[in-house]
């Protein structure tokens, strides 16, 4: 089976762990025997806000070609206008997955199915690629493309729409799939498979790194999505606890100056990247991990954290209530510093070994996770000959 993933969700070059969770559950398909893939990651185009913009910048730096853990990974730029709403995206980046799959064929390239990772705009141009050459599509929602894009009338019109054609949708939390049912989605196109870790890399076994203070750990993008300024306003109330922030992202520069501001230089640590191996570490010594998040999926960060056996501080959206309980980490009511404050004060109260907060996500294992998703692909192949 030759399948074809259409997503901005990738790993790349100068970003490694862009989209790592998307790579991860592929990457344990390539273990089947006959699964073969390719990867069509579109990158963003407009000249001249790529002039003023540092993110832009990065974007028109990209590869157009890269070998990523042996998969061929392309990265056509597909042109946009950001902050026009009527920009149709989806269609713009289906013209340069086309053109690239075009170029492709001059190899004798075919594939078999579709897979459109995150639903808008990906998951539509996805469609409009299998729509053309008549293949099956299976698509992934992972959270913002269902909390926010379908809440606007344009977007979600075209997600129905490329929905309604596909064979499947796997959603990677039961919240997601609600909403989508909400939305007038057959439940019948719906199924649930959350994402899973790699326990060779996180696992209760694995040794905390030698820092010799106690911190807490906050993991993710750095963007306000995410929320870590709210853990920074609260670690300011906090005399003498130490957080360690790993990402990067547009709020680099203002979440460094917010520490500076709030007199918490010597206690926040920022790191950019670092291989999953070492994150593990980071899991494992930290006190809790905190996700002050206003909107996810399925994020990858809880998974990871209880499975090294590290409690989670989380704020109860998305599928993370379906994941996070009073045994393994504290559910914020409120995405408030002062509901954080609270929760830090009282994480101690969980009183789990590590071993004991691990078992609980034991079940998730990118290992099951392929095999479902691996039968998803196999029926909507066979449903389409």
């Amino acid at each position: 089976m030759d399948v074809l993933t259409i997503t901005t969700l990738y790993p790349n070059a100068l970003q490694p762990r862009h989209g790592i969770f998307v790579r991860n559950r592929l990457s344990e398909m390539d273990k089947i025997d006959g699964f073969h893939r390719k990867v069509i990651a579109p990158v963003p185009h407009c000249p001249l806000i790529g002039l003023l913009s540092d993110r832009f910048k990065r974007y028109e730096n990209m590869p157009d070609y890269e070998l990523n853990g042996g998969i061929d990974v392309y990265h056509p730029k597909y042109f946009t206008l950001p902050g026009v709403s009527f920009f149709d995206n989806a269609s713009s980046m289906a013209k340069a997955v086309n053109d690239t799959i075009d170029k492709l064929e001059e190899d004798a390239y075919n594939f078999d199915i579709v897979d459109g990772q995150y639903l808008y705009p990906d998951g539509v141009a996805a469609y409009k690629v299998a729509k053309k050459y008549n293949k099956p599509l299976v698509l992934t929602a992972r959270g913002s493309d269902v909390n926010y894009w379908m809440t606007q009338r344009p977007a979600k019109s075209k997600i129905l729409e490329s929905i309604d054609y596909a064979s499947k949708v796997i959603c990677v939390s039961e919240a997601l799939k609600n909403e989508l049912i909400r939305h007038g989605v057959d439940e019948t196109k719906l199924v649930v498979i959350i994402n899973g870790v790699n326990p060779d890399y996180f696992n209760e076994d694995i040794p905390a790194n030698p820092l010799r203070e106690e911190y807490f750990l906050s993991v993710g993008n750095l963007v306000p999505l995410k929320g870590h300024h709210i853990t920074l306003n609260a670690l300011a109330d906090l005399h003498k606890k130490r957080l360690i922030i790993i990402g990067d992202g547009e709020q680099r520069r203002s979440l460094k100056k917010q520490a500076k501001d709030l007199g918490l230089q010597g206690r926040v640590q920022f790191i950019k990247h670092i291989d999953q191996e070492k994150l593990a570490e980071f899991y494992a010594g930290a006190t809790a991990t905190i996700l002050m998040s206003e909107m996810e999926g399925m994020p990858n960060v809880v998974l990871e954290s209880l499975a090294t056996g590290t409690p989670v501080i989380a704020c109860d959206v998305g599928g993370i209530s379906e994941i996070v309980n009073d045994k393994n980490g504290i559910l914020l009511r409120h995405r408030s510093e002062y509901d954080l404050l609270d929760a830090i004060e009282h994480v101690e109260d969980i009183n789990r070994t590590r071993s004991e907060i691990s078992s609980t996500v034991r079940e998730y294992r990118w290992s099951d996770v392929a095999s479902r998703q691996y039968k998803i692909y196999v029926d909507a192949v066979q449903a389409s000959d």
